[in-house]
């Protein structure tokens, strides 16, 4: 009864703070998924390798903003750090909407990305005080559920809108997305004044040397960033390769945007069904029990989009890839918020999403280079190679943090 009572308070107490603003941005980011390489190709001529540069700016803006958003959130707090996220996401969504070039459009998807390195770390660091552990994998894999559901209504409303309306349009409903996610923060803050004054106590660094807290934290988890770290990397590298690869192929197949549209959204449809079994799993049994297989199929998958030949061929694979992908639900989110320490939390978490963000961020570099200088095979070859390169260290180096003991 008690531990019923605690998840459905914690629950109401992340609906507003979290979950609901979670899914509106969730929105606004799926909508460009299925349409931003056509946007790269169409709208600004660009290459492979420049496609590929531009859909990786997002992970790129968020690598390079990690440390800086640790160091920001320490020293300002939660509401503060949350809000400068959306709107600087409503600043990237608006400089995009007019980019007439690849430049400048890559420019735009820094700032989007540093927009969510502090939207992302802001909403861990609430995650990782307010929930007890014990639901901590429930409650996080709600959260990431409510993100997989938004990136449903995402890539369909984007690529109907692309389609028949404007390709540009979709980044105007970023901005009124962004607004009205800005609004709602407001509004909560100012009910919420007490509470929210407690978590940012909480995690705002007394030490006024803060580059101090991250040497800190990195000497003292080293071995949970050489390990943990480097399957989260990997796991973000396989995630953002699936959605580079599945959109870029069905451009490869001359298909149409709607069509992509659909595919993406039927993907993510089937990663949003799981997110409920693989919270109670983690919970359950441990974080290994969704992360070793999330891996494993996510690898296959992206091994297999290559060989589609049609519509149905790329429709069943993102199928398969997006069952890998719901499997991984909440993973990189609990394990980190299980392994940071009670001190210095904001420098743990910064540093953890650095190495999460990295694979994010190289993916499709790497991808749209190989892709440009050998063939698509070879790229999807070997990220499927890296994929079971984690799933190994994850089986036999990584600790499971499901009974994780803390003061």
């Amino acid at each position: 009864m008690n531990k019923n009572h605690t998840l459905k308070s914690t629950l109401i107490t992340l609906a507003w703070s979290v979950y609901i603003p979670s899914f509106l941005l969730s929105v606004a980011q799926g909508m460009i998924i299925p349409i931003l390489p056509g946007f790269a190709s169409e709208e600004m001529a660009a290459t492979t390798f420049m496609i590929g540069l531009i859909v990786a700016a997002k992970a790129i803006g968020m690598l390079i903003f990690d440390i800086p958003s640790g160091i920001i959130l320490s020293r300002y707090g939660m509401s503060k750090t949350m809000m400068l996220g959306v709107i600087l996401f409503a600043l990237s969504s608006l400089l995009a909407a007019t980019a007439q070039n690849a430049t400048f459009l890559f420019l735009a998807r820094i700032i989007s990305g540093i927009s969510f390195s502090l939207w992302m770390i802001s909403r861990h660091s609430f995650i990782a005080i307010a929930v007890p552990i014990e639901i901590r994998g429930r409650a996080i894999s709600i959260f990431g559920g409510f993100g997989r559901f938004a990136t449903i209504l995402g890539p369909f409303i984007g690529g109907i809108v692309a389609e028949f309306i404007g390709i540009r349009i979709p980044f105007v409903i970023q901005i009124f997305l962004a607004t009205v996610t800005f609004i709602i923060l407001m509004i909560n803050h100012h009910k919420s004044d007490k509470y929210n004054n407690d978590i940012n106590k909480h995690l705002m660094s007394q030490n006024k040397n803060l580059l101090s807290g991250f040497s800190t934290v990195f000497k003292n988890n080293y071995k949970i960033f050489a390990t943990a770290g480097f399957v989260a990397s990997v796991l973000s590298f396989l995630r953002a390769a699936r959605e580079f690869m599945i959109p870029f192929w069905g451009e490869e197949l001359k298909l149409s945007k709607d069509m992509i549209g659909y595919i993406v959204t039927a993907s993510f449809a089937i990663d949003s069904l799981l997110f409920p079994i693989v919270g109670y799993v983690m919970d359950r049994w441990g974080r290994k029990f969704t992360g070793v297989p999330a891996l494993i199929i996510l690898s296959i998958a992206i091994f297999l989009i290559p060989f589609t030949s049609d519509l149905y061929s790329l429709f069943l694979i993102a199928i398969l890839a997006g069952a890998g992908n719901g499997l991984s639900t909440a993973f990189i989110l609990t394990l980190g918020a299980d392994l940071s320490p009670n001190n210095n939390r904001g420098e743990f978490l910064g540093t953890w999403r650095m190495f999460a963000d990295t694979g994010a961020s190289s993916a499709p570099l790497a991808i749209g280079y190989m892709g440009q200088l050998i063939s698509i095979s070879f790229a999807s070859t070997f990220t499927a190679i890296f994929g079971l390169m984690g799933t190994i260290i994850l089986i036999f180096v990584v600790r499971d943090t499901k009974n994780t003991n803390k003061s």
